[in-house]
């Protein structure tokens, strides 16, 4: 009799319910952690829309904070502040630089800079707008605007040597970037009139030492303009310079050289007719009278 319930003992021993209990309880549990679950989800769902809304809200009072301070800038350009507007306009790309209208308002910051003659800052801000928005459709005007505002800061002759190469690179900067652009143009026209103005600083501190009969050294500042701004209209006076430092110091040979480089590159000039005096003495009366026959000359024999 034991055998036939021999399943029953093991039954009973394996509990072939408990896995209904077991489910019971799972079913328990899953009821207890839904709630919880639901809530979960619900409060992901809230921080979500909680943060889009946070979101739209920043993006509107960013856009509030932009009309702002363009239409201060605005205000201030109408009544000529200048200077205020630029920094008006700087200030939006300084508070919200991924905005699509920071790279307008930095390169009208520049613009009105330059507008007030404060081309160094005009040059700072630039800077950024080249550094920061290299794809912007305003680019080249953007580098123009730059060169020529260190242009502008660098008119005076007694500007630091340091400044005035700084612009000469801007504008040559330029002049290859955009090659064959009115921008090129103007920049080569700023780039010679620069070169010259270095070229007459180096003549003007050539007639300093000349006139304190330090004569080599005047004479390494008059070959500088020579060699280092041949197309400057201040290479004749220096060629005649040259052969007045040569004469001071008895190179009669030297001098006769460089009168004869001066009569063949500038032969009507009023530098050859002196050079050509002090060399050979006065010129005759009727090669003066017709002027501009020095080309004619023989070139010192």
């Amino acid at each position: 009799m034991r055998r036939q319930f021999w399943w029953l003992t093991l039954d009973a021993t394996r509990r072939p319910c408990a896995p209904t209990a077991l489910n019971a309880r799972s079913t328990q549990a899953l009821k207890s952690i839904l709630p919880l679950f639901v809530g979960l989800l619900a409060l992901v769902t809230l921080t979500a829309c909680e943060d889009r809304v946070e979101r739209v809200a920043r993006l509107q009072t960013e856009a509030d904070t932009i009309d702002e301070l363009a239409e201060e800038a605005q205000r201030s350009i109408n009544a000529m502040r200048y200077v205020e507007a630029a920094r008006l306009l700087d200030e939006i790309d300084r508070q919200f630089p991924t905005s699509v209208e920071a790279p307008r308002a930095l390169i009208l910051s520049g613009r009105y800079f330059f507008e007030a003659q404060e081309y160094e800052q005009a040059v700072g801000v630039l800077s950024r707008f080249i550094r920061d928005h290299g794809g912007h459709p305003d680019i080249a005007y953007g580098y123009y605007l730059r060169a020529v505002s260190a242009y502008r800061s660098v008119s005076e002759v007694d500007k630091d040597e340091g400044d005035t190469r700084q612009a000469e690179a801007y504008l040559l900067e330029v002049i290859n970037k955009f090659s064959g652009t009115d921008y090129a143009l103007d920049a080569s026209v700023k780039l010679n009139a620069i070169k010259n103005q270095r070229a007459a600083k180096e003549l003007v501190t050539g007639k300093f030492y000349h006139h304190r009969k330090e004569f080599l050294a005047a004479l390494t500042r008059y070959q500088n303009v020579v060699g280092e701004f041949p197309d400057s209209t201040y290479v004749e006076e220096a060629l005649y310079r040259i052969i007045e430092v040569y004469v001071s110091l008895g190179l009669a040979q030297e001098a006769k050289h460089t009168a004869v480089l001066l009569g063949h590159n500038f032969p009507a000039s009023s530098w050859y007719h002196k050079a050509y005096e002090i060399v050979e003495g006065p010129l005759p009366r009727h090669i003066k009278s017709k002027g501009g026959g020095l080309g004619r000359l023989s070139p010192f024999g």
